[in-house]
């Protein structure tokens, strides 16, 4: 093997330089994603007039799919996720909804299950079922309670 100017190998040379390419790139990108604000979507808190449920609306947006969700928890337990998707994209993209709701130390997370949105058009998606850490704690959520539901691509 051959050493060249700078008293290396030239097989070792260009290992090296890929490493440190990567090494750069990789810092450069967490500088940058450190540097991008954490972002909650405002969320609307609506508890019902009788008391017995708790709803939360919000809009997001992700990777140019859109739209808006409603989150309600009851005080049975019973809580439903029900949001749209407007694909602004030609191509067909899959989404789903994920809200989760804090209260005090406490919190639980929902998601309804994936979508196809073809191209330029409006799909809804919906779920609902029981969580008896929502019936238990149903007085300090509607107290206390935050959500934060996003819409997630793929």
């Amino acid at each position: 093997m051959r050493l060249n100017d700078t008293g290396a190998s030239d097989g070792t040379r260009t290992r090296r330089a890929p490493t440190l390419l990567v090494a750069a790139v990789a810092g450069l990108g967490s500088l940058l994603l450190g540097a991008l604000p954490a972002h909650a979507n405002d969320t609307t808190k609506t508890v019902a007039a009788d008391g017995r449920s708790i709803t939360f609306a919000t809009n997001d947006s992700s990777r140019g799919v859109s739209g808006g969700v409603t989150f309600v928890v009851e005080s049975d337990g019973n809580w439903s996720i029900t949001g749209n998707a407007r694909n602004s994209h030609l191509l067909v993209r899959t989404f789903h909804w994920t809200c989760d709701l804090t209260w005090d130390a406490a919190g639980v997370s929902h998601s309804t299950g994936k979508k196809a949105v073809p191209g330029k058009k409006t799909r809804t998606k919906s779920a609902e079922a029981y969580d008896p850490a929502v019936q238990a704690d149903f007085a300090d959520i509607a107290a206390r309670g935050r959500a934060d539901c996003d819409i997630v691509i793929g």
